[in-house]
């Protein structure tokens, strides 16, 4: 679990910069597609392994 969070927090931050167009040659909608695939990404897999856990999404999932 510590791996989803580390990796998400990454694109998330990744996202941000170039959404901020800091990187050059890099369009800011890339940031954006970046940050929001890295949201979403981080909450499937939360709710994956919560189902699997014990079969209720009751947010039992540790990791």
């Amino acid at each position: 679990m510590k791996a989803v969070k580390y990796l998400s927090f990454a694109g998330m931050v990744a996202g941000l910069v170039c959404a901020f167009n800091v990187i050059p040659f890099v369009a800011p909608t890339v940031g954006v597609i970046m940050f929001a695939a890295a949201s979403i990404l981080k909450d499937a897999v939360n709710r994956i392994g919560d189902l699997l856990d014990d079969g209720k999404p009751n947010a039992s999932f540790k990791g």
